[in-house]
């Protein structure tokens, strides 16, 4: 077999040249998730998949040769550019399994572009000077020389990036640490391998009598905390009015601009309500519908596509399968459509005895913003719904209408805004909770007219951060609030008791996790709950975990805030003392490290092996199931 060297090292210089420009790209993705890269590895890596593209261009045809050599450029450039716009809305990199949900992408298409940034032209800069490049190399190496040499260099290419990926990656490692080290397509062919083994070779897990008993104990111990709650059983068999806010920050809460509340409706609940101010969300790659799923099972919402797109048919003891239990007449409401999300499967496989939607026979869809019905419309049309409802009742709401990217018509511009707020997203996104405030406003004033509100526990929480970390240098600016990590987790939780007149504000660290556990103490039931949180009310240690958003196994709690490693090491994680705010021994985290730990691995056990039902007496959960 003879190789012509001169063609040859044409070959080898294209793979240096080609290689360049994709380290930039990847250097550039690094730089937002704030690591610092490995150099020498990105560029190693940059290389083989430069050895990969040139050995197309020893196919049998110059145009087939070239066309193909430019067409796998630019789709690795598009996932490339598709990780980065996950990135800055998810935390994360894509995974295979998010190929179930593109469907979903026209419902959320504004909230795409909104997350495009100026400089983003750097990251397709190169395509063009690339389509030159290999036209200007085809001509240099001699086409059908796949065989002799393309071969070599497409496996050489291959080798190189596996070789990277078995080495340098542990599955303990963030998707920013992997990016960091050695690229994307090292990472992603890393987590494509981990996904394929986990499918072949791992069975589902068989517990031992003594994990179940483990179990069972862990759930049993934060349920009797419900009992130290003052409100233990004091409004049992109220009904239950729950609001999930889109993109409800607490920021806005009692903010004021140019003199005027952000929030007047809101802060006025407030003044009657138990108010939670420092509670944080728990959300996965499912974002609202994960945010909806902790705030009805306090279980951590595992898997890398959200619960309700993987864990869908699981058998649950969530909220509405344990007030079913009790009596009482279960609905959930959302103005999308019912596949929106699968959310016609979760819900049902939930215990919701009706999902009212965009679509169903006794919802008007007489007004339509962004993705969905309007609050306003949606509220009214609820509180018309519950005089009909056999009471007692529980109805959801899923609010939508301040959902990114926060444009709304003129004519839902209920604040009158300093200029400097004119067209910035801070100013829209503030325009976006008045409009909420205002329909919420509205709703309550409703359900006082129809005497609903003496009889009902109503509760109101954010989903999730609205505004992104890149809006942090603007809304410092513009609004002098310091938008980090814990302000952008930061939702507000307020909840008000039947009777209810003046305000109680509990300052201990909560979760969305807590809301149900919450809800049933206040009811004071006393039936099996499967629940990792716990009551809101109680005098005991508080602690919010994070299994997704940041660094797996990051906590905050009353004493001690705990920020992971991108390593998965425990020691090398950042342990801060809450009284001083500054960084402390780190082994004063480790109690609460092994807390989150342990119950992060329970959800998961629990969710993707199903194991709710057959621990927790299955037959009386399939049955809450099933929906009307």
């Amino acid at each position: 077999m003879s190789i012509n060297l001169k063609k040859f090292s044409s070959s080898i210089i294209l793979c240096f040249l080609l290689a360049l420009p994709w380290t930039l790209k990847t250097l550039l993705f690094v730089r937002e998730t704030g690591l610092e890269p490995s150099y020498i590895l990105i560029y190693i890596s940059s290389l083989g998949f430069a050895a990969i593209v040139a050995s197309l261009l020893f196919l049998n045809r110059r145009f087939a040769a070239v066309a193909s050599a430019f067409t796998v450029y630019a789709a690795a450039s598009l996932l490339l550019y598709a990780d980065v716009m996950y990135q800055r809305y998810y935390n994360a990199i894509l995974r295979i399994e998010l190929l179930a949900q593109a469907s979903q992408l026209k419902d959320i298409k504004s909230s795409i572009i909104s997350l495009i940034n100026w400089w983003d032209f750097l990251y397709w800069v190169d395509l063009p000077v690339a389509a030159v490049v290999f036209f200007f190399f085809a001509k240099k190496i001699s086409p059908g020389q796949w065989k002799k040499t393309g071969l070599s260099f497409l496996s050489a290419g291959m080798a190189l990036i596996l070789a990277i990926s078995l080495l340098a990656f542990k599955f303990t490692y963030s998707d920013q640490y992997k990016i960091s080290l050695a690229g994307i397509i090292p990472a992603h062919v890393y987590d494509l391998g981990w996904n394929v083994y986990k499918k072949a070779y791992f069975k589902q897990a068989l517990l031992q009598k003594k994990s179940i008993e483990e179990i069972r104990y862990t759930f049993k111990n934060r349920q009797e905390i419900q009992k130290t709650s003052p409100y233990f059983g004091k409004f049992k068999g109220k009904n239950i009015i729950m609001i999930q806010a889109e993109s409800l920050n607490t920021f806005p809460i009692g903010l004021r601009v140019g003199g005027e509340e952000v929030t007047p409706n809101l802060n006025n609940l407030i003044k009657e309500s138990h108010y939670y101010p420092n509670t944080y969300l728990q959300i996965g790659r499912g974002n609202t519908s994960d945010a909806e799923f902790v705030a009805n099972n306090s279980l951590y919402p595992m898997g890398y596509i959200g619960a309700y797109k993987g864990y869908p048919n699981n058998q649950y003891l969530s909220l509405p399968d344990v007030l079913n239990h009790n009596g009482y007449s279960t609905s959930v409401t959302h103005g999308n459509t019912p596949e929106f999300w699968n959310r016609q499967t979760a819900y049902k496989s939930q215990g919701y005895g009706e999902f009212y939607y965009r679509g169903h026979p006794a919802i008007q869809e007489d007004e339509i913003i962004g993705l969905g019905i309007s609050d306003k419309s949606i509220f009214h049309q609820m509180a018309r719904m519950y005089k009909k409802e056999n009471k007692p009742f529980f109805n959801f709401i899923v609010s939508l209408t301040s959902h990114r990217p926060f444009i709304l018509d003129e004519k839902y511009h209920y604040l009158d805004l300093p200029s400097r707020l004119d067209g910035k997203a801070t100013g829209n996104y503030l325009q976006s909770i008045r409009y909420f405030d205002e329909a919420l406003g509205e709703f309550i004033a409703e359900l006082k007219a129809e005497n609903i509100w003496e009889d009902s526990i109503f509760v109101v929480y954010g989903d999730h951060y609205g505004p992104l970390p890149a809006d942090e240098e603007e809304i410092r600016n513009l609004l002098g609030v310091n938008f980090d990590l814990k302000t952008m987790f930061n939702i507000p939780l307020i909840i008000h008791h039947p009777g209810q007149t003046e305000s109680v504000v509990n300052e201990g660290t909560g979760s969305q996790m807590d809301i149900y556990p919450t809800l049933t103490a206040l009811l004071g039931i006393d039936d099996q709950l499967v629940q990792l949180g716990t009551t809101l009310d109680a005098n005991h240690k508080r602690i919010t975990g994070f299994a997704f958003e940041t660094t797996r196994y990051s906590f905050f709690s009353d004493d001690y805030d705990y920020l992971a490693s991108h390593e998965g090491v425990f020691e090398k994680g950042i342990c801060i003392d809450n009284r001083t705010r500054k960084k402390t021994d780190v082994q004063l985290c480790r109690e609460g490290y092994d807390s989150i730990y342990k119950d992060i691995r329970i959800s998961t056990l629990l969710l993707e092996n199903d194991y709710i039902g057959r621990i927790f007496n299955s037959g009386t959960v399939r049955a809450a199931g099933k929906s009307k």
